[in-house]
C-alpha cells in the first residue's frame, strides 16, 4: 500500500518538470531543424571548414567535415544547450529531492512516520526519476523523428541514426541525477546539494575543455564525466555507434548506479535531523 503510495508521491513531485520539459523537447527538434534548413548547405560548409580555426576543431568530438552534413548538422541539435540544459537540470533537480529537497521542506518527517523503510524511500524516488528520463527521451527522439520525417529536410537523414545518440542523453540524465541523489542522501539543505553539483558541472566541462585544447593537460579530460557524453559521435560513425555507446553509456550508467547505491547506504544509516 505504502509502495503505491510512495510512487505516486514521487511521481506527483516531477510531474510539473515532467510536462514542460515534454513540451521543450517535443517543439525544440522542429524549430532547430527548421532554422539550420534556411542556411544552405555550402553556406554552412564554407563558415564551418574555413572560417573556424583548426584550433577550434580540436574542441569538436568529431570532424568538422562530418558535422557538415545534414545529419551532423541534426545531430548538434543534441549538443545544444536547450538538451544539455535540460538534461542536466532534470538531474540535479530531482536528484536533489531525494533526501535533501524533502529534509528542507519538512516532508521527509510526515513520510518517515509511516510504515516504510528508508531505502523504499529512497529507491522509489530513484526509479520514478529513472523511468521519466526514459520517457522525456523518448519524447525528445519522437520530436527528432517526426521533424525528419516531416520537415524540411524529409528523406535527407534517416531518424533512426539518433537512437544511440537519444540513449546516451539518458546515460548523462541518470549519471547526474545519481551523482545529486548520493550527496542529497548525506545533506540536510537543497541549495547546498544543488551547489555542489553545480560546481562539479562545472568541473567537469572546464576538465573537459582543457582535455581537448591542451596537450600538456590532456589527461584532464579523463576527470571529465562529460567524456562519455559525445552524442554527435554515434552519428558520424552509425556503423560502431552501438558499441561507442556501449562503452560511454556503460561508464554513464556505471557511475549513476554506484551513486544511487552509495546514496542508499549513507541515508539508511544515517542520522536525520530534529524538525524545526
Amino acid at each position: 500500500m505504502w509502495n503505491t503510495a510512495l510512487w505516486r508521491k514521487s511521481w506527483g513531485d516531477q510531474r510539473g518538470l515532467v510536462l514542460s520539459l515534454s513540451v521543450l523537447w517535443l517543439v525544440f527538434p522542429w524549430i532547430y531543424i527548421w532554422l539550420s534548413s534556411q542556411i544552405e548547405m555550402s553556406a554552412f560548409q564554407d563558415v564551418l571548414l574555413r572560417a573556424i580555426p583548426k584550433n577550434w576543431q580540436r574542441l569538436s568530438s568529431v570532424p568538422f567535415a562530418d558535422i557538415a552534413t545534414h545529419s551532423g548538422r541534426v545531430a548538434l541539435a543534441l549538443v545544444d544547450p536547450v538538451v544539455v540544459l535540460a538534461a542536466t537540470v532534470w538531474g540535479i533537480t530531482r536528484g536533489s529531492d531525494a533526501v535533501s529537497g524533502q529534509l528542507e521542506r519538512g516532508t521527509m518527517e510526515m513520510v518517515l512516520a509511516q510504515p516504510v523503510s528508508r531505502t523504499a524511500v529512497y529507491i522509489t524516488q530513484a526509479i520514478a526519476t529513472t523511468s521519466a528520463a526514459a520517457l522525456l527521451c523518448a519524447v525528445l527522439y519522437f520530436g527528432l523523428w517526426s521533424g525528419l520525417t516531416f520537415g524540411p529536410w524529409s528523406g535527407k537523414v534517416d531518424p533512426r541514426l539518433f537512437i544511440p545518440a537519444v540513449a546516451n542523453v539518458f546515460g548523462l540524465m541518470f549519471c547526474t541525477a545519481g551523482l545529486t541523489a548520493c550527496i542529497s542522501a548525506a545533506d540536510s539543505y537543497r541549495w547546498r546539494t544543488i551547489g555542489m553539483m553545480c560546481g562539479f558541472h562545472v568541473f567537469s566541462i572546464l576538465a573537459k575543455l582543457v582535455g581537448r585544447m591542451s596537450s600538456t593537460w590532456g589527461f584532464a579530460g579523463y576527470l571529465s564525466v562529460l567524456n562519455a557524453f559525445e552524442p554527435q559521435q554515434f552519428v558520424a560513425d552509425p556503423d560502431h555507434a552501438w558499441q561507442i555507446l556501449l562503452l560511454y553509456d556503460g561508464i554513464l550508467l556505471g557511475i549513476g548506479v554506484a551513486a544511487y547505491a552509495l546514496g542508499t547506504i549513507i541515508f539508511a544509516n544515517r542520522d536525520l535531523p530534529a524538525p524545526l
